[in-house]
């Protein structure tokens, strides 16, 4: 894909009917690109395999950093679980995201290790000082509570088979180190790309006994060969993901786990950002995302308020002019109806036969009385005519405004489609940052090379 200017992105449009394209051009910008920088393409055997760089970082939770194993189970879980040691509840119901979960045991755990509430209150209770001391049955405060592997997946891996690799991990790491997993699948994130479907899998620090919590599992510990654990624990990772995937017949994605070193590949590795620095990015934009969405409705709603009021004094100009032409107008034609000459109508003369009938009834033949005149008909439809136009006149505003309220919600519409696409477009802008650091150190490594074959020091 060609490289884009900085300005492409960086630059707001001026006007609404510009950003209109921003949500269709952040689509088709992340359908071209590939959004994560840890991916990339090589041949084997003439047939194109996508590397996915595997992406696992296995975590602790400790009490010297204010952390307890309750409230993050409770956080993955999207679960409520009282607090035993910090009386108190972490109650995350409400979060979205959650995919699915479960708790994967050694067979010979007790019953109530299933309930995760119980569970992790035994493992924070479980952390305390001994019987003697000073500091006798008081709370351990660097206690380590609980470890955590995060890892995502392959995004062509459905989601029947994200649970399945998920179960069977976990049933690896409880036959190899008896401990409890707690996992959960969390979808991808709303200001995230959206193929990152992850995994937060939870495991106690004591081996599960029948019963309870028993024995540390030292062997994740730094000074005991820890690397040497994380390092087996992320190769069984690749390689069930990689047989998931041929189990679900994908044959173009392969998913790797050793270094770019270990392969023999000289590009310098991304440095992961990391949830604190990414929230900070985008806390940041979403800052002046609604900063220049609330100026923009400010400066739109002031906009429509004078168009209205301008229209209103319009309608009110228009109207009172209008009005009295058309009360002038009635007025004429009504003067000139009741100044019309009376017009008299006379019956016919009856027949022979009915000139007869009344000389025998005795009834003497007379002509037919003069009628009145005509004018109150005429007048009322002389008010009838100027009553109607006012109508007409009265549904013209209506009209106008109308078509002036659909013209002001549909702009209002235009705007959140302008602050729907500002968003991809800070999307997109995260994505090529990255791209463009890790380009960068590309770069960087490579003038070093020259100069160091040329002679010079770099």
């Amino acid at each position: 894909m060609a490289e884009l200017a900085p300005d492409a992105i960086l630059a707001v449009p001026s006007s609404l009917r510009a950003l209109r394209g921003w949500a269709d051009y952040g689509r088709r910008l992340r359908s071209r690109s590939d959004a994560r920088p840890k991916e990339t393409h090589i041949s084997v055997e003439e047939a194109a395999v996508r590397i996915l760089e595997l992406t696992a970082h296995v975590q602790h939770f400790s009490r010297a950093e204010g952390r307890s194993a309750t409230a993050a189970a409770a956080y993955r879980a999207c679960a409520r679980i009282a607090c035993e040691r910090e009386s108190r509840v972490h109650d995350y119901r409400g979060k979205a995201g959650l995919e699915a979960t479960g708790i994967v045991l050694p067979a010979v755990a007790p019953a109530w290790a299933s309930d995760r509430a119980r569970l992790w209150n035994a493992a924070e209770l479980r952390e305390r000082n001994g019987a003697r001391g000073t500091n006798a049955g008081a709370w351990k405060h660097e206690a380590m509570v609980a470890r955590e592997i995060l890892f995502g997946f392959p995004a062509e891996l459905s989601p029947t088979g994200r649970v399945a690799l998920v179960d069977r991990i976990a049933r690896h790491l409880v036959d190899a180190h008896g401990v409890a997993v707690d996992w959960a699948i969390h979808a991808p994130g709303k200001m995230g790309d959206q193929r990152n479907h992850h995994c937060h899998m939870m495991f106690t620090t004591r081996r599960m006994t029948a019963t309870g919590l028993a024995a540390k599992t030292r062997e994740w510990n730094s000074r005991e060969g820890g690397g040497r654990t994380v390092a087996a624990i992320r190769a069984t990772l690749a390689a069930m993901m990689n047989e998931a995937l041929a189990g679900e017949g994908v044959t173009t994605v392969h998913v790797e786990h050793r270094s770019l070193k270990a392969r023999g590949i000289g590009r310098m590795p991304t440095k992961h950002m990391g949830p604190g620095k990414t929230n900070a990015g985008r806390k940041r934009q979403a800052r002046e995302r609604s900063a220049w969405e609330r100026q923009h409705r400010h400066d739109q709603a002031a906009r429509h308020d004078q168009e209205r009021a301008s229209q209103t004094r319009d309608r009110a100009a228009r109207g009172v002019s209008r009005s009295r032409d058309i009360d002038q107008r009635e007025a004429q034609a009504i003067e000139q109806a009741r100044t019309t000459p009376e017009t008299t109508t006379t019956q016919p003369q009856p027949g022979r036969l009915k000139r007869l009938v009344r000389a025998i009834t005795g009834r003497a033949d007379r002509q037919h009385e003069p009628t009145a005149p005509a004018r109150v008909d005429l007048e009322r439809d002389v008010r009838a005519t100027y009553q109607a136009e006012r109508e007409r006149m009265t549904a013209d505003h209506q009209r106008d405004a109308k078509a002036l309220d659909d013209r002001h919600r549909s702009e209002d519409r235009q705007l959140d489609r302008a602050a729907l696409a500002r968003a991809d477009r800070d999307r997109v802008q995260e994505v090529q940052e990255r791209q463009g650091h890790s380009a960068g150190r590309d770069h960087d490594r490579t003038h070093a090379r020259d100069e160091h074959e040329r002679g010079h020091r770099p």
